[in-house]
Order: C-alpha cells, then structure tokens, then sequence
C-alpha cells in the first residue's frame, strides 16, 4: 500500500474538532484508555497515542490501527479528563474512507458490504444469474400469495456444483 506524506492530511484535526473531538487536547495521557480497552489485551493496540497523533495532525489514517477500536465506549468512560476517543476513533475512519485509503483486513469486508450493494449478494455475482441453479428443476418461482419460500441462500445460489 502506498504511504501518504503525513502533509496530506492536516485537515484531521478540523474533522476531528468538527466531530466533537477537540477535547483531545485535555488528554494529559494517564494511559487508562490503555489500561481498560479491550484490544489491548490482544495486540499492542494504544488509544492514547491514536488519540495523541490525532491531537497534532499525525495519524497516519491507511494503517489498521484505526479500524482495531471496536467503539466499545470503555475509554471515554473511564476517561478523567472526558476525552471523547470514540468519535475520534470514527473521524479518522470517516477521514479514511474519504480517501479510500483501508488495509487489507478492511479492504476485505467493503468488497463484501459493497457486492451486496450492488449485485444484492455477499460473492459479487450478477443477480440475473441468480435463479440459473433450478433451471429444470420443480422449483415454482415466488408468486403473490404462496404459503412456502425455499431460499437457498446466497452462496447456494451461485455454486457451480
């Protein structure tokens, strides 16, 4: 993936303080955001220094660090200072998608969500072929008032089996 110059992206802290977020700046890094987040105790995964980049304009928004925060709200609670890490967290998303810039893992899931936004399934198959499996099949096409539906579900619908 192609890193961006840090340059390119001072418009983070006005997304941030436009999202409520300037209250990064009462962050004095007591590190009990760390302390208390889940992820933390999976990966080296460190809210606090999100939350620090974000303040200067220094997030580098194409890493996965940003998308690792599950939103579970146990940082902004614990917070003495209120800082809202949260809508942080989903300013720099939004920053992100903006620029399209996501990391493989990410990248992953938006071809999913977007398959289903445009062909109405999860594989990115074309809808007309949707029904192709029961070509000679007695398999009645829903109508209006039937009392049973078999839906097959999407990957079925599209096995080459």
């Amino acid at each position: 993936m192609e890193t961006l110059p840090l340059a390119e992206f001072k418009d983070v802290i006005e997304e941030i303080k436009a999202n409520g977020g300037d209250a990064v700046k009462l962050c004095y890094e007591c590190g009990i955001c760390d302390t208390v987040c889940p992820w933390n105790r999976v990966t080296t995964f460190s809210v606090r220094r999100l939350v620090r980049e974000a303040t200067f304009g220094l997030s580098e928004i194409e890493r996965e660090d940003i998308w690792l925060c599950t939103t579970c709200g146990r940082c902004p609670q614990r917070c003495p200072r209120d800082v809202k890490q949260i809508e942080d967290m989903v300013s720099l998303r939004r920053m992100a998608t903006d620029y399209g810039l996501f990391p493989p893992s990410v990248r992953a899931v938006r071809g999913v969500s977007s398959s289903l936004t445009t062909q109405g399934n999860p594989l990115g198959e074309e809808q007309s072929t949707r029904g192709d499996w029961a070509k000679g099949l007695p398999v009645k096409a829903f109508t209006e008032g039937m009392e049973l539906l078999y839906f097959p579900g999407c990957y079925l619908n599209y096995d080459p089996r």
